[in-house]
């Protein structure tokens, strides 16, 4: 009986007519690449998840406890609303104190640096890494002060306004006015999420590049659909895959090494004037729609990483 990896997310910031779909999807795309590979792959909501500390961690499935036996687990910790959050945490947690692999934590360091756009980008500036200039916006009722700020550092528009924490293009606006600003800004302070504002920075594609063990292994360039500015797949983006990773090789290396990370995807901007680190992320990064014969690659990194992740990890 092949180990299970187990992906945990939080169903309720999705359209209840479309988790179904989501599921399956995503439960093809990886069980296809995990069985070949000696692993089992599902999807539970976290809505569905009672953690627990009864002389141990517990982590309540229906009648079974998912860490009673050993496994993998990658759990989403991003939610849009902040009780959700909480939830995904709890459950992160007790993953994390268990004998059981929490897939997420790849490398050395805070846990937020696996989510916090602005973490990610201050650590990577004091590695020396190219990063755009970003500004938080305060929360509720101090909103606006981000606009003198703004203007200060990042100079006229357009502009880009995205959460902190989220992912796939989620709530990503272009701001083109400082009326346009004012008012995104005004959104963003009733959202209950922070958010940060960058310069919109014209560029060639959007890489990700996928790094085990310090090295890189490939990477996809997803581009928006004529006349958008949103990359993502899931936003209707495309992707192709080249050789352009060799460019980023050196600073992707650095960015592991000083991390430690066993398994790293990291986004690029690449522009006329060089590679531009957007963010990074650990085990959520996708894959499953690269074409042979990189799809493979990619696939034996990953899952190759978790195998020795699940043989090696004397958990607690």
């Amino acid at each position: 009986m092949n180990p299970v990896i187990t992906w945990i997310y939080q169903s309720e910031d999705s359209d209840p007519a479309e988790v179904e779909a989501f599921e399956q999807s995503i439960t093809r795309r990886y069980s296809v690449l995990s069985r070949p590979r000696g692993f089992d792959f599902r999807v539970i909501r976290a809505t569905e998840l009672v953690p627990s500390c009864v002389g141990r961690p517990v982590l309540r499935h229906g009648g079974e406890d998912l860490l009673e036996q050993r496994q993998c687990f990658i759990v989403e910790d991003m939610a849009t609303d902040p009780q959700g959050l909480q939830a995904l945490r709890a459950v992160y947690r007790t993953i994390e104190a268990s004998g059981s692999v929490l897939l997420n934590r790849s490398f050395d360091g805070p846990d937020y640096l696996e989510r916090d756009k602005l973490a990610q980008l201050q650590h990577a500036a004091g590695l020396g890494i190219p990063t755009a200039p970003t500004v938080t916006v305060p929360p509720g009722k101090y909103a606006r002060r981000a606009i003198e700020e703004v203007r200060r550092e990042l100079g006229d528009g357009p502009y880009v306004v995205k959460p902190r924490e989220m992912t796939g293009g989620y709530g990503v606006l272009r701001v083109d006015s400082d009326q346009q600003l004012a008012a995104t800004i005004d959104i963003a302070a009733q959202a209950g999420a922070g958010y940060i504002v960058q310069p919109l920075i014209e560029h060639l594609g959007d890489m990700r590049v996928f790094v085990a063990d310090g090295k890189v292994v490939s990477s996809l360039t997803r581009r928006p659909r004529p006349g958008g500015y949103l990359a993502s797949v899931s936003q209707g983006g495309s992707i192709e895959v080249n050789e352009d990773h060799v460019e980023v090789a050196d600073l992707c290396g650095r960015m592991a090494q000083d991390l430690r990370a066993e398994w790293m995807c990291i986004d690029w901007l690449m522009t006329d004037s060089g590679p531009v680190l957007n963010e990074w992320s650990t085990a959520h990064g996708g894959f499953t729609m690269m074409p042979e014969p990189e799809l493979g690659k990619v696939a034996d990194a990953f899952f190759g990483w978790i195998r020795r992740r699940f043989e090696t990890d004397p958990g607690r």
